[in-house]
This record gives C-alpha cells, structure tokens and sequence, in this order.
C-alpha cells in the first residue's frame, strides 16, 4: 500500500494547486498509518511530518472527500483537534443529504468538538447523529455515539448521561468489544462517584479493572486512568492514606505518557491535600495539574478552566486573592470563547417552485420555559428541525422557514398548499419529541385559522 500511495504522490509532483495539495497531504497520512501498522515508528513520524508541513500552505479544505476524510481522521488521531475540525465539518457538508454517509462523519465532528471542550455544541451533533443511526445502522457506531454524547452532557445532565452509558456498554459488550464496554463502566462509575455513592462506584470500578486485566489492549493511560478515580473515591469517603496511595500510583503509570490524564492525576493529587487540610501541598499540586494542561497544543477548553479555577481556590484559600482573580479572569476567558461552526445534516433543500402558491401556514409554538429540566437538557431545537425537514422531503408536504425566539416560547413556521395536510405530515414529528410537549398548533388557509393544543390533535 505505501507503493501506491508514493505512486500517488510521483503523479501530484508536478501539481501545485490546493486540491493537489490536499491530495498530497492525505497519501502522506496514510502511508504514516501503514508505516505504523509495519512498526516502522521513524518512517511514521517522516510522514507525519510531511503531511503536516502539506497541510500549513492550505487555508480551508476542498470539496473532495476521500481526502477530507484522511485528513480529518489523521489529525484527530494526533489529537491536533484544531486543525481537525475545519476537515470534520467539510465532511459532513459533503455528505449531509446523505443519511448513511453523514451519520460516521457527524459522530466524528460531535467527537472533535468534545474534545475541544464545546460540550454543549458536541451534543446537538452528536444526538444528530444517533437519530440517524439508530435503527438503522451501524450498532457499533451507535454505542460510540453514545459514549461520547455521555462524556459531553455528563456535568449537565448526568441522568441523560447514564442513560447513553449504559445503552453504549450492552451494546459493546453484545458485540465482544469489552475494552469499550469497560470505558462505558467507568464513566458510570465516574457519575457514581460525583453523586456520592460511593460504593457503587467501588463496583463499577472493580468491574472496569476485571476487563482491563483480561484485556492485552489495554493501554497505559487506561491502567493510569483507573487508579485516578478510585483514588477519587477513596478521597470523597476522606480515607486520605488509600486516595494517596492510588493517586501516586495514577502519577507514576502516567508520568511517561503525559498529557490530559496526567494533569487529572495531578489534580486529584491536588483535591486529596486539599480536603486533607494542606493548603500548601494542594496549590503545588493544582499548579503542576494546570501547567501539564495549560501545555497542551489542544488543551480542552472547559478542563483547562476547570484546572485554572481549582488553582485560584486555592490561592484564595491562603490569602492571595489577587493571584486568584488573574486566574479566574482566565478561567472565564476561556468558556466564553466563540463555539465554532456546528456541523449539521440534511438542510432544508433549494426547492423548485411550486405550480400552485403555497397558501396553507402551520405555526407551532414550543414552551420555552414550563417543561422539565431534563427535557430542555436532552432535547434541542435544532435536532427537532431536522426531524421536520426529513419528514417534510419524505412527505413532499411543505417546508420549514425557520423559528423565532421570545420571552417564553418558540414559534415554528411551516408553509405548504394545505395547511391540514401539512399538520397531518409533521404530527408525528411532533408528537414524538419531548420538546414538542405542551406545544399550541395553529393552522391557516386562507382567511380561516384554527387553534388548538398539540395533545388535543
């Protein structure tokens, strides 16, 4: 394989231009990925090295997909997120009428906008992306969906968020992948243990090394990963000697491979002499636990505001509250900072225009503010519009013309030649998201309107 892809690369060598380039950038890429595969480590970075030093000449990607595919995958298989999820994104442009081939990519942008720290943004694309999966393809890639979407509401609505666990782990471990059933058992764990129960979590975790023992795939930052949060556990029940010792263990497996895990381990180190009463000890140990994140090329941007925050508490804690501003300045900074594009699937398409005037009008009004809590953390406007236009396509019954916001609702606008038929097409849309619960229908045709609750239809 890596002769085709030098072949590739001898046809692009009189070629100069940005798809070419492009093109360039991918064969390097994948030649890196079977040097790996080979175990030529050196030959891998080489290549690496190229496709990187390709891809700083190009300033957006093309519309030629195999190769914003390779790109895509590649750098987030370096953790260059970044750079990453422009390609992510043009993926899915380039596929989003396409429900089978949209789906991979938008779970692959949702991945890269977690990782970026763009929780809430992750989870629209990502619950996107199971609604297309689901029932209808790949399982695999559902469960992978699932994980991720769980990792991105897992702070903001953790019951949502054990749900998608638990779905993710049956789904793995059906299929013999225990490796990734056991990421899911320890993120329930992770829930677990914030919600303080504690020994719930003790088991999920016992579980969790059970499968990794077994596992030759196991890497070292999962083995490191795992001492973390039992250590956190041990700390949370204030059995300050285990934590510490689980923590140290967490450091030293940690330590040769760096990165995000690290600086966790580090803060744990840094939460254990905290609650232990040593000021001191804990603002050395958050200190050490933010640098490691602050150095990271992609650093996570709500991980590292948290890493900042734990700093400046404890700066605070000892008197020195002007250090702990400058921090918590920074800390807000960074969540603040602009999300970026959120990919989406099957847009409204450019319709022709239609030999009878359309004349019929649907509004739905949404209540923006009297449903549960759970439901607004779950359910999100953009994914119920793309559920209105695919039953709209399949229908051929009108279209969506977008929403407004007010005070204390949202109102949908819908328009078709018959506004009944229209209604008849979308209600079980309607009737089957949560946030549509409560919601006021309205119907015009010409001059005649007709109001009602959606529950009453």
């Amino acid at each position: 394989m890596i002769d085709v892809f030098d072949a590739i690369l001898t046809q692009l060598a009189t070629r100069d231009d940005t798809d070419a380039r492009e093109m360039k950038a991918a064969a390097h890429f994948a030649a890196a990925t079977c040097h790996a595969v080979s175990g030529q480590s050196g030959a891998m970075g080489k290549r690496a090295a190229k496709a990187m030093a390709v891809l700083k000449s190009l300033t957006e990607p093309s519309r030629t997909l195999e190769s914003v595919d390779v790109i895509a995958d590649a750098l987030m298989d370096r953790n260059e997120n970044r750079r990453a999820l422009p390609y992510c994104q043009q993926a899915v442009a380039l596929t989003r009428r396409n429900a089978e081939a949209v789906r991979g990519r938008l779970w692959r942008a949702g991945r890269c906008l977690a990782r970026l720290g763009f929780s809430a943004e992750a989870a629209v694309v990502l619950r996107e992306a199971i609604d297309l999966t689901r029932g209808s393809g790949p399982e695999l890639l559902l469960a992978h969906a699932l994980l991720d979407l769980g990792n991105a509401i897992l702070r903001s609505h953790p019951d949502g968020a054990s749900t998608a666990f638990r779905e993710a782990a049956d789904i793995f471990a059906a299929k013999d992948h225990s490796n990734q059933a056991a990421t899911a058992w320890l993120n329930l764990g992770v829930l677990a243990s914030r919600a303080n129960r504690l020994e719930e979590a003790l088991a999920w975790y016992e579980k969790v090394r059970e499968a990794r023992e077994r596992d030759p795939k196991t890497t070292t930052t999962q083995r490191g990963n795992l001492h973390n949060n039992i250590a956190s556990v041990y700390r949370r029940q204030c059995d300050f000697a285990r934590a510490r010792t689980e923590a140290d263990r967490a450091v030293e497996i940690l330590t040769p491979v760096g990165g995000e895990f690290l600086a966790h381990a580090l803060g744990t180190q840094g939460e254990i002499r905290r609650d232990a009463g040593d000021k001191e000890a804990a603002l050395k140990w958050f200190g050490r636990a933010r640098a490691v994140m602050e150095a990271l090329p992609n650093a996570n941007r709500e991980k590292l505001a948290e890493k900042l925050s734990n700093e400046a508490d404890a700066l605070e804690a000892l008197d020195r509250a002007t250090e702990a501003d400058a921090l918590r300045a920074r800390a807000a900074a960074l969540l603040q900072t602009e999300a970026p594009p959120t990919p989406r699937a099957a847009p409204k398409p450019a319709k022709q225009p239609v030999k009878r005037k359309p004349n019929g009008t649907v509004l739905v009004t949404l209540d923006g503010i009297g449903l549960p809590a759970e439901i607004y953390a779950q359910c999100d406007l953009h994914t119920l519009e793309v559920r209105l236009e695919r039953r709209l396509d399949e229908m051929d019954a009108g279209e969506l013309d977008g929403h407004e916001h007010g005070p204390e609702n949202v109102q949908l606008f819908l328009y078709g030649p018959n506004a009944r038929a229209l209604f008849d097409a979308i209600r079980p849309v309607l009737t089957d998201y949560p946030l549509c619960r409560g919601a006021e229908i309205e119907l015009r045709q010409g001059r005649k309107v007709e109001r009602f609750p959606l529950s009453a239809a």
